[in-house]
């Protein structure tokens, strides 16, 4: 039989290893907290970088896009005073012809 003095000394080291345990159990928790913690922030950082570049992207397409659009819009323009000049050409030679034809119709 253990005396009451050995008793007590196998409870205080048994208390002493369970709150040693109980200390490297919060540290090693502590410890991770702070490792998910960077790993969210590193995560956050890299993600707004990410959407950064990709506005930055979207913006440079779109004026690219409007470029493109004013450059065919102009193209357009172009090619339709271009029918409306020959129209018109055809139009006075047209008229020329049928003034001739009259004046030969006529003699």
């Amino acid at each position: 039989m253990k005396s009451k003095t050995e008793e007590l000394y196998i409870a205080q080291t048994e208390n002493r290893n369970l709150k040693d345990t109980i200390t490297a159990l919060r540290e090693t928790l502590e410890k991770q907290k702070i490792e998910n913690e960077e790993s969210v922030q590193e995560t956050l950082v890299t993600a707004n970088d990410e959407i950064v570049q990709l506005k930055a992207t979207v913006e440079a397409l779109r004026d690219e896009l409007e470029r493109t659009k004013i450059k065919y819009e102009d193209k357009i323009q172009e090619i339709e005073r271009t029918y409306i000049s020959e129209e018109n050409q055809l139009k006075e030679m047209i008229k020329v012809l049928r003034d001739k034809l009259n004046e030969y119709e006529k003699k």
